[in-house]
């Protein structure tokens, strides 16, 4: 994760410096690779390094505490979130561990190989298919982005689920969008939205996911010449602060980096000085002010596979159980009184 420090802010920017900080830090807790319940600096260190006022800080740690990014600890200070990995040993599928390791004791000694196995297990497991199927909604910012994580998201899921997509936007208001996250087994959005996707749905049956750089934007960062005059620009300016770290993450050979966002007034006049343009998500229209001869992209991001593996997986697993048991029990109370009825 890329550093946070005094050249971090730019108070040369029409942007309040809290709106800045609030931007970098939400995007390094939920984007970054930063390990959950890590201490973050105190208010009055983080203020001192950065060179802003210990209240604005302190504005913004409260802020993230809000959204549920951060906790603070009485005496000790903020920390990030914990890790929903942590409770690992209490998911379903490490309640198979003993079965697992059974099975595969039972076959070495039948000279089964494991490679073997593993494809035996596969080719049975699509004959027994889920058929109990759980209805998701995945909670995007911008729809066109939105559609690639949904198609990115879906192998995660089983056959018989389902996956819609609404915006951020369409949940301001009552109508369809809400109501079909109401009535949804899960609703999944990005990590730092999650706490006001819940506020806005009115349901706890949400859950944030940990989203990364894509792989072709990290190719294409570090494909860029190392005298390139690169444009970084962003949808929104509470994010200005960290297009020019995050370019630099992943093109470090590139010292001349400025950034700007989609509505500037200055944005044609800082397109006309350079040889790459750098977006994010959001600003797609900026594309069409780039010459033909200048390097234009956009800064995707991709659900990270290990929160798709590690936290999604389970997560599914654990609501296709609960959802099993339930079914099951009202079976039985019906059965129960129709035996009663006919007595």
């Amino acid at each position: 994760m890329f550093p946070i420090d005094a050249s971090s802010i730019d108070k040369s920017l029409p942007v309040p410096v809290g709106t800045q900080l609030h931007g970098l830090l939400s995007y390094a807790l939920a984007f970054g690779n930063l390990p959950y319940g890590t201490k973050l600096q105190s208010v009055r260190q983080l203020a001192a390094d950065i060179g802003v006022a210990p209240m604005t800080v302190s504005q913004v740690y409260q802020q993230l505490r809000d959204e549920g990014l951060i906790e603070m600890r009485q005496g000790l200070g903020a920390f990030t979130t914990r890790d929903p990995r942590a409770a690992n040993d209490r998911q379903p599928i490490n309640t198979l561990r003993a079965d697992i390791e059974a099975v595969i004791g039972k076959a070495e000694a039948l000279g089964v190989s494991t490679m073997a196995l593993v494809s035996m297990i596969n080719a049975q497991s699509q004959l027994r298919r889920p058929t109990l199927g759980l209805s998701v909604v995945f909670v995007c910012i911008f729809e066109v982005p939105g559609r690639d994580y949904v198609e990115q998201i879906r192998p995660t899921l089983a056959a018989s689920d389902t996956i819609a997509l609404v915006t951020l936007d369409s949940l301001r208001a009552p109508g369809a969008a809400r109501d079909a996250c109401a009535a949804a087994d899960l609703v999944i959005t990005f990590a730092h939205r999650e706490a006001e996707v819940r506020a806005l749905v009115g349901v706890e049956s949400v859950l944030g996911l940990r989203f990364i750089p894509s792989q072709s934007t990290r190719q294409r960062l570090a494909g860029l010449d190392p005298r390139s005059r690169i444009v970084a620009v962003t949808h929104f300016q509470e994010y200005i602060a960290i297009m020019r770290p995050s370019v630099r993450e992943f093109a470090p050979h590139v010292s001349d980096i400025r950034v700007t966002w989609s509505s500037s007034p200055e944005l044609g006049e800082h397109i006309a000085s350079c040889d790459a343009v750098v977006y994010a998500s959001g600003a797609d229209h900026v594309a069409d002010l780039v010459g033909v001869n200048v390097r234009c992209f956009e800064y995707r991001h991709a659900p990270d596979p290990g929160a798709l593996e590690n936290t999604l997986a389970p997560h599914l697993a654990d609501l296709r159980q609960r959802r099993a048991a339930e079914e099951a029990r009202l079976s039985g109370a019906r059965t129960g009184e129709s035996m009663g009825a006919a007595s």
